[in-house]
């Protein structure tokens, strides 16, 4: 399954962290809410439609590791001092959350989420 939309960084009450996802064109809701799970396919396009990633995910769950503040020896990892679950391997996982922050970084305020194509990989 093809999903076309935008990137979106997905967070609320029991994700425990931020969920990377795209956001369906044409949908409303949680029905437009796609989360990206390894095996996947995702395409980004820059502002200028220049690829700006091209490949399957690959989860990579220790960069990044922070420790808990107040729970010490357990932690997740994180990035742009934000809570998520994994970065794509072989990325920097702030570069990585910038695909998705898009928008919201300073200085970005004017911008539009990235596009993005993902291809959902058979379950």
């Amino acid at each position: 399954m093809k999903i076309i939309g935008v990137l979106e960084p997905y967070f609320e009450t029991g994700t425990e962290g931020t969920v990377w996802s795209i956001f369906e064109d044409g949908k409303e809701g949680y029905d437009g809410l796609h989360m990206i799970e390894e095996g996947d396919h995702l395409t980004i396009y820059g502002e200028n439609n220049e690829v700006l990633f091209d490949d399957d995910i690959r989860c990579d769950r220790q960069a990044g590791w922070t420790e808990y503040p107040l729970n010490p020896g357990n932690g997740q990892p994180s990035a742009l001092g934000l809570w998520i679950h994994w970065t794509q391997a072989g990325w920097q996982p702030d570069d990585w959350a910038k695909l998705f922050f898009h928008p919201y970084l300073q200085g970005n305020e004017d911008k539009t989420a990235l596009r993005a194509e993902l291809t959902k990989k058979e379950r």
